[in-house]
């Protein structure tokens, strides 16, 4: 089954932040689909892993700060091999066509769900490429997917 999984969903996996476990439960329950790993998913989920580091570097202490480094780093290789595991799976998508459709869910939905719109895009490109599943871990993108058909697990609601 074509599983897509946002970007909230794919740091829970990459990374060891809070609603990590649940997400990897979800992953491991649906037997380790293979997910889309577009290009957007490739910079915001890169991004927000550092966006990450820089957040917990100004939180705590200095002696703890190599250990932010080391998860961060950690992290950014674990994408790689589940590259190579065909866990991700590198792929490109229409973005055009992706923007076009999310501008149909805007008229369809975001009254009624409050939307944002790469709550928009990522349901458009999922439902672009013929997916059935969908992962996230935002509250409203699920109620999206879900009012768009498709097979929803949310993992820790942000």
């Amino acid at each position: 089954m074509k599983t897509y999984a946002d970007t909230s969903f794919l740091v829970k996996l990459l990374t060891t932040e809070p609603g990590s476990e649940e997400a990897m439960a979800e992953f491991r329950r649906l037997n380790f689909p293979s997910l889309f790993f577009l290009p957007i998913h490739a910079l915001e989920v890169r991004n927000a892993i550092r966006h990450r580091a820089f957040h917990l570097r100004n939180s705590i202490p200095a002696k703890h700060r190599s250990d932010i480094s080391r998860e961060r780093d950690a992290s950014l290789a674990r994408i790689e091999r589940w590259i190579k595991r065909g866990w991700l799976n590198e792929a490109e998508a229409s973005f055009e066509k992706a923007f076009q459709h999310a501008q149909t869910l805007s008229e369809r939905h975001t009254e009624r769900l409050g939307c944002r719109g790469f709550d928009l895009v990522h349901v458009a490109l999922a439902l672009d490429l013929d997916c059935k599943a969908f992962l996230t871990s935002d509250g409203i993108q699920g109620d999206l997917a879900h009012a768009e058909g498709l097979d929803v697990t949310i993992s820790s609601k942000v």
